[in-house]
């Protein structure tokens, strides 16, 4: 069965709400922007839960080590400026076979409290993130000029376009049947006050008892296996 498009799940959507369906997506109006903008919400939301890292939404990041640089910022990158998250356990320096450690921002403050300029140079070591930069611990000489430090990373979902109704989505079919198109239903359903939004909720989330919803079989299939959800302990 084949993906489908932003206008197919539009239709679906307003099929969902009892709303006539349209030829395109580029002249929305009315309750279908409602549509249209609870989509981009419920693809987001899917997308970016902080507790699972969707193998889908895996990508490959490129820095280029710059002479007399140390910091690099995320949303510059040719490759991660789409950057929702970074493995941290993947950071390399190939070129000289290093692994780049993670350091929480606190850290590395402590460990670097005169900073790192005119101390520390060569080839990083360890890295933290904050600010919307990648920080390295050391930084680049000419000898490690133009050399790449490579890491994995999963980036924010695309999110669909008005001019582009033919295009698909992130989400691997058939969640974006099952999924996406449910709970984008359930959220306009919502917004107009209509009791059948709990059965959109139901197909979503489940009932927390036998019947299991299509978010967390979307999460079984796909989760990245190296990153484990968030773990709250109750006694």
């Amino acid at each position: 069965m084949a993906k489908m498009t932003t206008l197919e799940i539009v239709n679906a959507v307003l099929r969902n709400c009892g709303e006539e369906t349209v030829a395109g997506v580029a002249s929305l109006s009315g309750l279908q922007l409602v549509v249209w903008d609870k989509i981009i919400e419920a693809l987001t939301e899917i997308c970016t839960d902080q507790n699972t890292r969707l193998d889908f939404l895996e990508a490959d990041g490129v820095i280029p080590l710059v002479t007399g640089s140390y910091k690099y910022q995320i949303s510059a990158l040719t490759n991660g400026a789409d950057m929702q998250q970074e493995d941290k356990e993947s950071f390399l320096a190939k070129d000289f076979s290093q692994k780049i450690k993670y350091r929480t921002q606190q850290e590395f403050d402590n460990d670097y409290r005169g900073g790192i300029e005119d101390v520390r140079f060569g080839c990083p070591t360890e890295y933290t993130k904050y600010g919307g930069y990648i920080v390295f611990n050391r930084e680049a000489t000419a000898a490690e000029n133009g050399k790449n430090v490579t890491f994995k990373y999963w980036k924010h979902p695309t999110l669909p376009s008005t001019s582009a109704g033919s295009s698909t989505l992130d989400i691997p079919e058939p969640f974006d049947r099952l999924l996406l198109v449910a709970l984008a239903s359930m959220k306009v359903l919502a917004y107009l006050g209509n009791d059948e939004a709990v059965v959109y909720k139901m197909a979503v989330y489940g009932d927390g008892n036998l019947v299991e919803g299509s978010l967390a079989k979307l999460k079984e299939l796909y989760s990245s296996p190296d990153l484990k959800p968030r773990v709250t302990y109750k006694f």
